[in-house]
């Protein structure tokens, strides 16, 4: 049986590579052996990034005698076919052939495909994809952001262009109406986030526009753009219609993307044996929002979420007794206080320091703070940082750079990381929510601020470093219960004991 050679041989692997700790290898191993023998769909939350567990699914897949697809982000396609899956050949002794290039009907020969969510998404939306062949979905927590994205309808500044060169007997009101759109756009006063619902009168300049030459479309990509985007603006209930600006080229993107998921990729999932892999996707073993989000039969999947190893993965959290809100006028001036005294207390630089803030105007604030006193040691969003640096980032630099970056042994949240309203494609998603009278902020914006929490920090949990959370909401709302609970285990504090913080 799959399962019992795979047991096996990851053992005798593991005992090789004193490094590979995480207490779950063999129990995932021998899951995902399971998926792929009994082709049973199956959902594992493993709370480590892939860099602790890729060698637990690598293995029954190489080890087993039926073809197998891995999806996963280009960067790490790279990686696995050219340095770990060579490796684990090696070491197992199995030739499977590996390819990043898809071939249908190839399904019953022993092949190893390796492909990029874009490339996945392209087969299975254009019925591409063997129905039958296992696929393996890495890090599948990113699948309803990348899967929106991919499905984003864009317009760039370049294809307006296009647009005249292919209709060059239109090419004055094609300049008119764009100067118009331009002049609309530009009028709109900046925000940190970049982005800008779509007013009316700027619906109605490109309602104009498309009214001019929809008789005479061609079958070309722009003029399919164009057509989707003329669709997609009358469905206000269904896409998020908005523009992004670049000030200083000039030139802007017309996008819109859909609201909700599943009513579009439901195909996508239907009898296809898939396995999710994910570090989190909820509280609770069984993603039941995420599975309705994507349109996924949860009662389909067997669903298993590893618990943290209390001995090595217990964090330290410290949270200031009599903090300020967020919202109160005194919080900029103590978190800066605040983060100050927490830096100087780190008394041995074999870490560097991680200061989360996603308010442009306190990050630049706190960041000069920080700089008077550290000197050169303090980088605002850079990946070039060494043992003692100061790191000042937003947490989306920190989401997407972690696994590269030197494990930090403090880490500050200046505040939770709960998506703000001030953001126009958050707040048409709230509106979305209020319209289907759903309660939006436990369905929408906590879960999401749980999420970032969980996924910001796994890397943190290797060293049992410290999180500093400088957001008294947690100790005084409702949700603070929920937002402590995903951050277990650990061991709290409400004031700076230096000697606490240091033994680490």
């Amino acid at each position: 049986m799959l399962e019992v050679e795979v047991h096996l041989e990851f053992k005798k692997f593991l005992r090789q590579k004193p490094n590979w700790d995480w207490i779950h290898n063999l129990t995932m191993a021998r899951i995902v052996a399971r998926g792929i023998r009994l082709r049973k769909s199956t959902i594992i939350q493993t709370g480590v990034n892939y860099l602790q567990y890729y060698p637990s699914y690598l293995t029954p897949v190489l080890l087993s005698s039926v073809s197998v697809v891995i999806v996963v982000k280009k960067e790490i396609q790279s990686i696995l076919v050219k340095e770990k899956i060579p490796i684990l050949q090696q070491w197992l002794n199995t030739t499977k052939i590996v390819t990043t290039e898809y071939q249908q009907n190839l399904a019953k020969k022993s092949i190893l495909y390796v492909i990029s969510y874009d490339d996945w998404l392209n087969l299975v939306t254009n019925n591409l994809f063997d129905n039958d062949i296992i696929t393996i979905i890495d890090e599948a927590e990113n699948l309803p952001d990348i899967i929106t994205q991919y499905l984003t309808q864009e317009i760039t500044f370049q294809d307006w262009y296009s647009l005249q060169l292919l209709f060059p007997q239109y090419q004055n009101i094609i300049r008119e109406n764009l100067a118009k759109l331009t002049k609309s756009i530009y009028s709109h006063p900046n925000n940190p986030y970049n982005s800008y619902l779509l007013e009316e009168e700027e619906i109605i300049i490109i309602d104009n526009l498309y009214n001019v030459f929809h008789q005479q479309i061609e079958n070309s990509e722009i003029c399919q753009k164009f057509i989707n985007l003329k669709l997609f603006l009358a469905q206000n209930d269904k896409y998020i219609n908005y523009f992004t600006t670049n000030r200083e080229k000039g030139s802007f993107s017309l996008k819109s993307s859909p609201l909700e998921l599943k009513s579009l990729i439901s195909n996508i999932w239907e009898n296809k044996p898939l396995i999710l892999l994910s570090n989190y996707l909820e509280q609770k073993k069984y993603p039941i929002d995420y599975c309705e989000y994507l349109g996924l039969k949860l009662d389909t999947f067997t669903c298993l979420k590893f618990s943290f190893d209390i001995q090595s993965q217990h964090l330290k959290l410290y949270i200031p007794h009599n903090f300020p809100f967020p919202n109160n006028p005194e919080f900029q001036s103590r978190v800066t206080q605040e983060i100050l005294a927490l830096v100087s207390s780190i008394k041995i630089n074999h870490h560097p320091i991680i200061v989360i803030i996603d308010d442009v105007p306190l990050q630049g604030q706190i960041t000069s703070n920080l700089a008077a006193y550290f000197g050169s040691r303090v980088q605002l969003n850079s990946l070039n940082i060494g043992k003692n640096s100061i790191l000042v980032c937003d947490i989306k630099f920190w989401l997407n750079y972690q696994s590269k970056l030197l494990t930090p042994i403090l880490l500050i949240f200046a505040t939770l990381p709960i998506p703000p309203l001030e953001n126009p494609l958050i707040s048409a998603q709230v509106t979305h929510y209020k319209n289907q009278k759903k309660d939006w902020f436990r369905f929408y914006l906590l879960p999401s601020a749980i999420k970032l929490l969980q996924q910001a920090t796994i890397s943190i949990r290797k060293n049992q470093g410290v999180i500093a959370l400088l957001d008294n909401r947690v100790n005084y709302r409702s949700y603070g219960v929920n937002i402590l609970q995903s951050l277990e285990p650990y061991a709290k504090i409400n004031y700076l004991d230096l000697d606490w913080v240091n033994h680490s």
